[in-house]
């Protein structure tokens, strides 16, 4: 799904649950989630769209119509202090309403 597409889908009324993850020190990717299926926002070429800030990747959402995301932020500090929390997955969920200006 292209942010085009998803703009028109959210003008035709229907609800849509985004969450934007922090890949790496400089890489942003929104997905669609829709029950336990979780699809990347993509360019018009078919490549998934990879923002190089978490604000870019705010501003783009909002431009296309969406009002609220998820951020998700991983984080290795169970391994950094050592702990042994193996499967265990330690990340920060924030979820931010897009404001309209």
């Amino acid at each position: 799904m292209t942010l085009d597409e998803l703009s028109s889908l959210l003008i035709s009324g229907v609800h849509v649950t985004m969450e934007v993850h922090g890949l790496e020190a400089a890489t942003y990717v929104a997905y669609r989630l829709e029950g336990e299926r979780r699809d990347p926002i993509c360019g018009p070429d078919g490549q998934t769209l990879q923002f190089p800030s978490r604000y870019a990747a705010q501003v783009a959402l909002r431009d296309a119509g969406v009002t609220e995301a998820t951020f998700v932020h991983r984080s290795a500090y169970n391994e950094m202090i050592g702990m042994d929390t193996a499967g265990q997955d330690t990340e920060l969920r924030e979820t931010l309403r897009l404001s309209q200006v």
